[in-house]
């Protein structure tokens, strides 16, 4: 048997590596390339699908808030514990006297001890005589206050005599700063 020559052993190990490099290209490195394409374009489709979903969002986000702007409640920012319980109190009483109630004491009452949020709870208090038609419609309008936050009392005691009135003694609060 003959020894192989320098020159012999260097192509055949060269031949070696290229076969090697040859069939981990197409064993390994071209099946990773494939797969890695195949990802990146399912990635690219469902990034533009995500778009789409997105645009339709924000078209049904704005119908939406158009909706939901008629139902929620106006609210002002608040303000200062005494310029936020005047506008408060004034805004109340227009209202009940766009309703027709009858208010024997309105009264504000200041608890700037209490706080919700960071913001001190302003409450009106106010007492007098309706029909129910009337409380229901103010309770109705109630929303329209821009100062108004919450209802934190209602009662209501029909009148023994007539029927059709009763008293009432309603709560309501706001913040402020």
């Amino acid at each position: 048997m003959k020894t192989l020559s320098q020159r012999d052993k260097r192509t055949l190990v060269l031949t070696a590596a290229a076969a090697v490099l040859i069939v981990g290209y197409f064993m390994v490195l071209e099946p990773a390339l494939a797969s890695y394409n195949a990802l990146r374009s399912e990635r690219d489709r469902l990034h533009s699908r995500l778009e789409r979903l997105g645009r339709v969002q924000s078209d049904l986000g704005a119908a939406r808030f158009g909706q939901m702007s008629r139902h929620v409640p106006v609210f002002d920012m608040p303000q200062a514990a005494a310029e936020q319980g005047v506008l408060f109190r004034d805004a109340l009483t227009r209202q009940l006297e766009q309703a027709g109630i009858q208010v024997r004491t309105l009264q504000l009452r200041d608890s700037r001890t209490q706080r919700r949020d960071g913001y001190a709870v302003l409450a009106v208090q106010c007492q007098g005589r309706c029909t129910y038609r009337q409380i229901v419609q103010l309770l109705a309008a109630m929303k329209q206050n821009p100062y108004y936050v919450g209802i934190e009392k209602l009662s209501l005691r029909v009148d023994t005599r007539n029927r059709e009135q009763m008293s009432f003694e309603l709560t309501v609060f706001t913040y402020a700063n």
